[in-house]
């Protein structure tokens, strides 16, 4: 028989872990960017999104015009500790790629990540918001 001193930690344990599988199955899928430095996007097949692969430890996404992907360590992820990269990328051309370059180079200055409810704010050293993404349903 169990004594009580033994189930309160365990119950923590299990509460703990249901809220970290919580938050990573929050994570996990794709999300639409729909703003870019200030500037709102409406999500489109030439927008940019970025996916999450928590089970490969895999960051993946479009930039408008190229694919994307990475390593992610959704743990430091999920803490708000999003430093995004290295990151490889195809290299097609494209005749209107409106978002990729400034996409690209704002990812390299993401620092941190807020995940609230379907929206996420990834942002720079200082808190200041730079891509917003709203989940893909």
């Amino acid at each position: 028989m169990l004594k009580m001193k033994h189930i309160l930690p365990a119950a923590i344990l299990l509460l703990a872990s249901c809220a970290t599988s919580q938050s990573a199955y929050r994570l996990s899928g794709e999300w639409n960017v729909v703003n870019l430095c200030g500037t709102n996007i409406v999500p489109a097949d030439d927008t940019p999104f970025l996916g999450f692969d928590i089970n490969e430890g895999v960051l993946y996404g479009f930039t408008g015009c190229n694919r994307l992907t990475g390593r992610l360590d959704a743990a430091q992820f999920l803490k708000g500790k999003a430093t995004i990269g290295p990151l490889g990328m195809t290299r097609m051309l494209c005749q209107d790629a409106k978002y990729e370059t400034r996409f690209v180079a704002t990812l390299d200055k993401v620092a941190a990540s807020e995940i609230d409810g379907d929206t996420m704010y990834l942002k720079d050293s200082q808190g200041n918001t730079l891509i917003t993404l709203k989940k893909k349903r």
